[in-house]
């Protein structure tokens, strides 16, 4: 049998939604975890990554769909359960400090099977059997301990889909579950360049603001902006993206106009001095009404502009 390349097995990976998690995105999903967990659970765990970040003396819990990928684990206080983790939850009954995940992003489900689960009854409605997105939500939400953390990677149509999606999330905000959204560019993972985000949980938030991230940037949003915005977390709603702006120097472009504004003037004079010469009559009159307006700016009896605009205004004037 032929052995597969690192390359195919990714691919096959890419085709069913599931994509490599570095040991940098995995510490950057840990250093929104404020406190320091007994227990850590992820419920799409693949490599153990996400997990691998933490303390050897926190208990780590995961599950993941191929057996096989699960058996090549090999981290401290780890146990482990093969199956599908929305249709066999194989930690049934148990509450979590800490959930980090990376969901398979928008893969299909069956709500139909589940509707009676405890995981997912909770909602007012099912997410759409075309995107598990906020199953995965609601199955994280429901394992997690009351004053403990979710850090989950998702797919961005999560902040902004609408119909039964927009009504699930909806639910989450009015019952301030959501506690933070973080922008996270393209090219973050390893052969794709998707953007993707990240959503933090709580149960035991003290306000309804939700913070909302975008590199450097952050900005505290009450709910009622949020409702007002039809209950979109799309981060660029909140912290919209800077425009970079060229700067001007206004001497420069004050130059230009004049420039201009000659250039046009000695174009005028040129063709008023050929209709003239064409009529036999002589320019010297407009020049002279020119040259009296000029004296009433410069308050002077002679033309005091600078060097340039003499020289320019001049060229091909004197009678």
């Amino acid at each position: 049998m032929k052995q597969k390349s690192i390359k195919n097995i990714r691919q096959e990976f890419k085709d069913n939604g599931i994509f490599y998690t570095p040991p940098e995105l995995a510490e950057k999903l840990k250093s929104y975890v404020d406190f320091e967990p007994e227990t850590v659970y992820d419920p799409t765990c693949g490599a153990g990554n996400l997990l691998r970040v933490f303390h050897e003396n926190v208990k780590k819990y995961g599950q993941e769909l191929d057996a096989e990928q699960l058996g090549l684990i090999d981290i401290p206080n780890f146990k482990g359960y093969a199956g599908d983790t929305l249709l066999d939850d194989g930690f049934k009954g148990m509450k979590f400090d800490c959930i980090v995940a990376n969901p398979p992003f928008s893969v299909k489900w069956n709500p139909d099977k589940l509707a009676e689960d405890e995981r997912f009854s909770c909602s007012p409605v099912l997410p759409p059997p075309s995107k598990a997105d906020w199953a995965f939500m609601l199955h994280i939400l429901h394992h997690l301990s009351y004053n403990g953390i979710a850090v989950v990677l998702e797919f961005p149509g999560i902040l902004y889909r609408g119909q039964r999606e927009g009504k699930v999330r909806k639910w989450f905000i009015e019952n301030n579950y959501i506690d933070r959204v973080v922008n996270i560019p393209g090219n973050t993972f390893e052969d794709t360049s998707i953007s993707t985000c990240i959503v933090v949980l709580k149960k035991n938030k003290i306000t309804t603001d939700i913070v909302f991230e975008d590199g450097d940037k952050t900005e505290t949003v009450s709910r009622e902006i949020v409702e007002e915005n039809d209950y979109s977390l799309s981060v660029s709603i909140y912290i919209p993206e800077e425009i970079e702006r060229e700067y001007i120097d206004p001497s420069v472009l004050e130059n230009e106009a004049r420039r201009s504004f000659l250039i046009r003037l000695k174009k005028e004079l040129d063709f008023d001095k050929m209709v003239c010469e064409m009529e036999g009559i002589s320019i010297k009159p407009f020049i002279s009404a020119i040259r009296k307006i000029l004296r009433e700016y410069d308050g002077s009896k002679t033309n005091v502009c600078d060097n340039n605009q003499i020289s320019l205004f001049d060229v091909g004037m004197k009678q």
